[in-house]
């Protein structure tokens, strides 16, 4: 009887291992390699296959999850999982019986009666399984804990092993032995528990030891920065006094100005008057933007000077005059020691002159800038 029980146990969990393999594989066929949609049953396992909106590739999926779900309580079969199973059976059987119900008698059909077949078959060997209270052997299994195998008892009769797993005799062992054996496994656990928390504490050691230093670290170059900043204000409040210092004549009031700073303000007024007095086409460019103009480079362009300051230079270069300018400046960031470039002007009329530009370093309110000289390129 019980070699009987065990074999009709086997057909339903054979029956939904297969076909959810085939399932799995037919639906990768189809969702990843675009194959055929056949046979059309495995669509039909569900009553949503009546619903106008899914997809074959949905009905597809809802058909390997109840298959899945069968597959599962019958493997981890028990008295309230194989209560359980009835569900989904019951799901394919209404599905395939709606389906011959309503179509017509023909050869196309045959998977469906012998899946519908089968599945009356789980029903029955299930509702027997259930109605004598015959326990039935599980294909998974949870692993019991350690302490709950040293409270057991000695085994009186052999166990059951797993579907395919040879009829054997348990060999008994004594309680002493499960003692010994428990009590070392906790010993070996204790140990690399404590191992593992004295390599967390030494890890903390050593950063707590690294934040130390970088916090003394941030302390000291904070204390640098404060004795920088002070020298830097002890030398700098009296430069800016000593220019200041009026000295008082008996019959003039005369204000000595240091030496560095009439140089500065002659190359000042000299770089101004020969901005504005001189005849030739040139300006003063700092960053881009136009800070001195000459009369006639404004004159050259059809605009008056003011209307040019603190505009962008390049706002004036016609569009297929800019890969000359480009070059220019890629060669100055590379190194290439080159002063002058073509470039094409826009004017205020809007017509283009070609014109060759002369770069020379200067320096314009103690910043960097560019003196430009510009001559008009007749021959083109």
């Amino acid at each position: 009887m019980k070699k009987y029980s065990r074999r009709s146990w086997l057909f339903p969990c054979c029956l939904f291992i297969f076909f959810s393999i085939y399932l799995l594989v037919k639906f990768v066929f189809i969702f990843f390699f675009r194959a055929a949609f056949e046979p059309k049953f495995i669509f039909e396992l569900t009553p949503f296959y009546l619903l106008s909106g899914l997809s074959n590739v949905q009905l597809g999926l809802l058909s390997l999850m109840i298959i899945l779900a069968d597959m599962y309580l019958h493997l981890r079969s028990g008295k309230r999982n194989l209560l359980l199973s009835f569900l989904p059976t019951s799901v394919m059987l209404s599905s395939l019986g709606f389906t011959i119900m309503f179509s017509p008698m023909d050869i196309a059909y045959v998977y469906h009666y012998g899946l519908f077949g089968c599945l009356l078959l789980v029903v029955l060997i299930d509702y027997q399984y259930v109605l004598k209270g015959v326990e039935t052997p599980t294909m998974l299994r949870k692993k019991e804990p350690v302490a709950m195998k040293i409270m057991e008892k000695e085994p009186t009769s052999v166990r059951v092993k797993s579907l395919f797993a040879k009829n054997a005799n348990v060999n008994q062992q004594p309680q002493t032995s499960l003692l010994s054996e428990s009590t070392v496994e906790l010993k070996k656990v204790s140990d690399t528990i404590l191992q593992k928390m004295q390599t967390m504490l030494e890890d903390l050691e050593r950063k707590t030891v690294r934040i130390e230093k970088l916090e003394n670290d941030i302390e000291e170059r904070r204390r640098n920065l404060i004795n920088q900043e002070k020298m830097f204000t002890d030398r700098v409040i009296p430069y800016f006094e000593s220019k200041e210092k009026i000295q008082i004549d008996e019959k003039n009031l005369v204000r000595n100005i240091p030496a560095d700073d009439k140089i500065f303000m002659k190359e000042k007024m000299e770089d101004r008057l020969i901005i504005d007095d001189t005849n030739e086409v040139v300006a003063v460019v700092q960053r881009g933007i136009f800070k001195q103009i000459s009369n006639s480079f404004a004159d050259f362009l059809g605009y008056e000077s003011n209307e040019l300051l603190q505009k962008s230079f390049f706002v004036f270069i016609a569009p297929h005059g800019f890969e000359d300018a480009r070059k220019y400046y890629l060669n100055r960031l590379k190194g290439v020691t080159s002063n002058s470039f073509r470039t094409v002007l826009f004017t205020k009329e809007h017509t283009e002159l070609l014109v060759e530009i002369t770069v020379t370093p200067t320096i314009y309110k103690g910043d960097a800038a560019e003196f430009l000289s510009v001559k008009e390129v007749k021959n083109k």
